[in-house]
């Protein structure tokens, strides 16, 4: 029996070490996250970069608006956002005016909508 060349074992050795530190990471990744319960209205959250400074806007806007209901929102948010980037729907928002206060915020009316959402859940 012959023994194994040395730079196949290191290499080997070495290819393991990355493969743990890679699942380690991922692993270390999920348990820091920020995790919420599952939604129907993920689909739209997920465009939301910080969903609790979110919920502080839509708390504050769902004040002025207590006939708000998130079904009847999601799917007009759906609608209107469609397959287009979130920041080019909110650039347009702004260019035309259509814009809403929420407590002390004046927000896009989408952006608006999507904190609401996330304040509802």
């Amino acid at each position: 029996m012959t023994k194994p060349d040395r730079r196949v074992v290191i290499g080997g050795v070495a290819a393991l070490g990355a493969v743990v530190v890679a699942g380690i990471g991922y692993e270390a990744s999920h348990l820091i996250g920020k995790h919420y319960p599952p939604t129907p209205y993920d689909d739209l959250l997920a465009l939301l970069p910080d969903r609790e400074a979110a919920k502080a806007v839509g708390t504050a806007f769902l004040k002025d608006h207590p006939d708000f209901t998130a079904k009847a929102a999601a799917a007009v948010l759906r609608k209107h956002i469609g397959k287009q980037k979130l920041d080019a729907v909110l650039q347009r928002e702004i260019a035309s005016g259509a814009l809403t206060e929420a407590g002390h915020w004046v927000v896009p009316q989408t952006l608006a909508g999507l904190c609401a959402l996330a304040a509802k859940t």
